[in-house]
């Protein structure tokens, strides 16, 4: 041979028979796992019962003893107050009641007022006050004749003075008055109104104005509307009016009735603004 072949040595191990393999023969047995334990039956244990022996009322008496004074002082360490609180509570209360200032009477400062029903059997009168038109029910006196409505009472201070009356019990409402309380309460009213006629001239008829550029204050009185109240003003004139009676021929009105059915409606409802009632009382002498 010739060229590379010829040159080149390879060496070519020589192949061996299958006798003479390195392998064994013997082919190992596959790996199966862990083997399995046996389980053993769990055995519950037998309980004993114990005998217990009979509590000793006296030391547990005594521990609850000492527990319950233990809390106690922890209560009172914890709240030192709660014991005046709680045991004085009434005594408390007395106390700050006497020292708080008592709300004034609302017939305070009120000595006259007109009868608007006199119920005989419980001996009460429901009247009206003439200083703030404040709605009340009074205790009559004993061997007191019946009052009519419109009548006028004392119920100021001065006991010398106080012929019908007894005491104050409260307020009245005009919802819970009878029938002829409400109707005989305007009257009332009116009458109260004319024979104060100079006052009220004076205060309102002769000095009422304009509230706003469209509403004049005549205009509060009920059925007066913008041309009525241009047409008062009108007769009014720079002197204003001399009497009641002399508004009324001129304007053709009843002043009084018309006043008193605007102070029953703001007595009503205490939300009309603005209120003749505060404006106009009480009454000046």
């Amino acid at each position: 041979m010739s060229g590379i072949n010829r040159d080149r040595k390879t060496n070519i191990p020589a192949r061996k028979s299958k006798g003479e393999s390195g392998q064994s023969k013997d082919i190992s047995r596959p790996a199966e796992g862990r083997a399995k334990v046996p389980v053993t039956p769990k055995v519950k244990p037998v309980q004993v019962k114990k005998e217990t022996a009979p509590k000793d009322n006296s030391s547990n008496n005594k521990q609850s003893g000492r527990n319950t004074g233990q809390g106690d002082r922890t209560q009172n360490r914890s709240n030192p107050r709660g014991n005046n609180r709680g045991g004085n509570r009434t005594g408390g209360r007395t106390q700050d009641s006497r020292n708080s200032p008592q709300r004034p009477s609302p017939i305070e400062g009120e000595n006259w007022a007109r009868v608007i029903e006199h119920n005989t059997a419980e001996g009460v009168i429901t009247a009206i006050t003439e200083g703030k038109l404040f709605m009340c029910r009074l205790s009559v006196k004993k061997g007191i004749e019946p009052l009519n409505p419109t009548d006028r009472i004392y119920i100021g201070l001065d006991q010398s003075k106080k012929v019908h009356v007894d005491s104050f019990i409260g307020g009245a409402k005009l919802d819970l008055m009878s029938n002829f309380a409400r109707q005989d309460m305007p009257l009332v009213i009116q009458l109260f109104i004319e024979d104060n006629s100079d006052h009220f001239v004076k205060s309102f008829f002769n000095v009422a104005g304009n509230l706003s550029l469209k509403q004049h204050a005549f205009e509060l009185l009920p059925s007066i509307g913008n041309k009525k109240a241009v047409q008062m003003v009108q007769e009014r004139g720079s002197t204003g009016f001399k009497s009641m009676e002399a508004l009324n021929q001129s304007c053709n009105i009843d002043a009084a009735e018309l006043l008193a059915k605007r102070f029953i409606s703001e007595i009503e409802d205490q939300n009309i603004e603005p209120r003749l009632v505060d404006l106009l009382l009480p009454v000046k002498a």
